[in-house]
């Protein structure tokens, strides 16, 4: 109902009948007035003055307390000692990059993946409504929550259908990937997916978008989600372990990775290798006084929020990092010399293609946005090199050149 009461305000309405049950939602709509008629009977009756008019107020809902200020305390609780992983998902909050990890069972990937909503700046107006309304169109509109102020954090099973994930049916409802947007679409093991279906996410990832066509008609759902997958590093979930070795033989961990296409591995900025913490480091968080100050200096909603605040200002569009185009990074990155020069050996040395060695400078771009720098230093290019995984990707690799 959002989303046809927002259409007909767009088309100049001033008013809209309802069904009473219909009227919490429509209401949410500004400069619209609603009216309300249980059915036809009672609308004539009403027009004929012979019963009252029921005009609901538009009424949005309350924006509640920050969900940062509330959240802080739990931020950061179980991954005391991964700093790495919390630069990556300071990384994906500030610049909006996908972001897929890969590591043992058990070393805390979904956890990590729970944490990204937490580091992301609060909805505004405009995006609770655009949220709201694509909840409504799938029918999970809850009237107990009438316009959702919460980033949506949305996971998906490795047996779900292409059209479970995208959207579809005979009349189009949005899929998980759209019920995600302006949030986290987390995709847990994601070499288990069939790869017809991650396919399908290439062009929403690339343009923040689902078009789906039946018949004549193209339906449009937005998706402009962060991604964050993980993976084991091979079918038994060991290779590269420290303590546990792999029984996977070389040809099982190449056809393990060749599950996954290049095409969308292209699009996944930040590819972080993950270890199991020893005992000792998990005896450590937990005899530890969890606390804020305790925590990694880059969980910090504050900072990703003037990380953000500083793309904002300089991109064109007010765009984040991710979406930055070549033009705009020749323009904008301010990349120093010497960090040039890196970044074309690592192109060399590893083999990138273009897609990926443009990923890695807006990735060295919101590196050096972060840390509140204009200019993006050569340390900050080899740290983002480091963000490639492909050490542990090297099997995948020697897989597809044998293809």
């Amino acid at each position: 109902m959002i989303a046809l009461a927002d259409l007909a305000r767009q088309q100049g309405a001033r008013a809209l009948i309802v069904p009473p049950a219909n009227a919490p939602e429509a209401a949410l709509i500004p400069n619209l007035t609603i009216w309300t008629a249980s059915n036809l009977k009672q609308l004539v009756q009403q027009l004929k003055g012979e019963c009252p008019i029921v005009r609901i107020e538009h009424n949005p809902s309350p924006q509640p307390a920050t969900p940062a200020a509330k959240t802080l305390d739990h931020l950061g609780l179980g991954i005391e000692g991964m700093d790495r992983a919390a630069h990556a998902l300071a990384l994906a909050a500030a610049g909006g990059h996908h972001l897929l990890m890969v590591g043992p069972p058990g070393c805390g990937k979904t956890h990590l993946a729970r944490h990204l909503p937490l580091l992301l700046p609060p909805l505004t107006t405009s995006e609770s409504l655009t949220i709201t309304r694509i909840h409504s169109v799938a029918g999970e509109f809850d009237a107990s929550e009438p316009l959702l102020h919460q980033r949506p954090f949305r996971s998906a099973h490795h047996s779900c259908s292409g059209a479970a994930l995208l959207g579809g049916g005979h009349t189009p409802k949005p899929g998980k990937i759209s019920l995600a947007h302006g949030g986290v679409l987390f995709l847990d093991e994601l070499a288990e997916f069939p790869r017809r279906v991650l396919d399908l996410l290439r062009q929403p990832l690339e343009d923040g978008n689902v078009r789906l066509s039946r018949s004549r008609e193209t339906t449009v759902f937005p998706a402009a989600v962060t991604l964050v997958a993980a993976t084991n590093p091979c079918p038994c979930g060991w290779h590269g372990d420290s303590t546990q070795a792999c029984r996977c033989t070389r040809a099982q961990r190449q056809r393990y990775w060749q599950r996954l296409s290049g095409p969308l591995l292209d699009r996944i900025d930040l590819q972080l290798r993950l270890e199991r913490r020893s005992s000792k480091q998990m005896r450590s968080c937990l005899e530890a006084t969890p606390s804020p100050q305790t925590h990694s200096a880059w969980l910090k909603p504050s900072r990703v929020k003037a990380a953000r605040r500083r793309m904002r200002t300089r991109n064109p569009r007010g765009c984040s990092n991710r979406f930055l185009t070549t033009a705009d990074l020749h323009r904008y990155g301010q990349f120093e010399a010497n960090g040039l020069t890196l970044w074309e050996r690592v192109i060399e040395q590893r083999r990138l293609t273009t897609r990926s060695s443009l990923q890695l400078l807006r990735v060295a771009r919101t590196i050096a946005d972060l840390n509140g720098q204009d200019t993006v230093p050569t340390e900050a290019i080899a740290d983002a090199s480091g963000f490639r995984c492909t050490d542990l990707m090297a099997d995948h690799s020697a897989g597809a050149e044998s293809r």
